[in-house]
C-alpha cells in the first residue's frame, strides 16, 4: 500500500508515515504528496511514473557486482 493510500486510510499526514519528524522535511513531503493527489484527481490525468516503475535488468546481477568492485576498492 502506498504512503498516500496509507495516510488516507488512517486520517494522518503522509510525512508522520514515514515517521519525519523535521517540521519543514514533513511540509515539504505533505505538500509533494498533496500535488499527487491533486494530479492524479484531473480528468485524464497520466498515471504518476515513479522511479520504481521503470524496467530493471532482472537477469543477473551486473550492476551490484559493478558497485561491489568500486565500493571494496575505496575500504
Amino acid at each position: 500500500m502506498s504512503v498516500i493510500a496509507m495516510s488516507q486510510q488512517y486520517r494522518v499526514r503522509p510525512s508522520e508515515i514515514i515517521g519525519l519528524v523535521n517540521d519543514y522535511e514533513a511540509f515539504c513531503f505533505d505538500e509533494a504528496c498533496a500535488y499527487i493527489m491533486s494530479k492524479m484527481q484531473e480528468e485524464d490525468s497520466p498515471k504518476p511514473r515513479f522511479i520504481d516503475d521503470e524496467n530493471k535488468n532482472k537477469q543477473n546481477n551486473n550492476d551490484v557486482i559493478e558497485w561491489l568492485k568500486v565500493n571494496n576498492e575505496k575500504g
